[in-house]
């Protein structure tokens, strides 16, 4: 019975995924990978929190700088914790297992590594989901179609923006 549950989950979930994400070149797409992340737009491929400050800075939208803000704050702060929770745990499974009379208090770092190190990564991870959404806001305020008549010296002229 338990064999047909853990496979019915795993066609649940394998079901909901895909292998390529869906590009619409008139909007902004955010493709989240390990380092760095890319957004594209207009043809262009934005890598990295440079590129990416001045894509949603240059807007003006404080929505968007705090979203960006906020992706930044919580990807430096889970790397920094990945990191230190890393080296805690290597440090607190090398006491633990070796020879040495403090067996508990290597248990003990061990544990609390491995607890930093997924805060970390939990951390990294709201802050893709913090550029994803500032993605989404743009294009909702910034990717419509306009249609404008402009008045030159050589005539009347029609301007579609998409």
């Amino acid at each position: 019975m338990k064999r047909y549950l853990v496979f019915i989950g795993l066609v649940l979930v394998v079901s909901n995924l895909f292998a390529q994400q869906q590009y619409n070149p008139k909007q902004m797409v955010f493709v989240p990978t390990n380092k760095p992340n890319t957004i594209i737009y207009n043809d262009t491929i934005y890598k990295g929190s440079r590129q990416f400050k001045t894509l949603f800075l240059r807007t003006g939208d404080k929505d968007l700088s705090n979203l960006y803000l906020q992706h930044q704050s919580n990807k430096i702060a889970g790397g920094i914790i990945g990191t230190l929770g890393s080296i805690a745990m290597i440090i607190g499974v090398s006491q633990a297992t070796s020879s040495s009379n403090n067996k508990t208090g290597g248990w003990i770092a061990a544990a609390s590594g491995l607890a930093a190190t997924i805060t970390g990564g939990y951390l990294v991870l709201i802050g893709q989901q913090k550029i994803a959404t500032a993605t989404e806001l743009f294009n909702r305020r910034y990717t419509k179609t306009t249609a404008a008549i402009g008045l030159t010296g050589n005539g009347v002229g029609l301007v579609l923006k998409f």
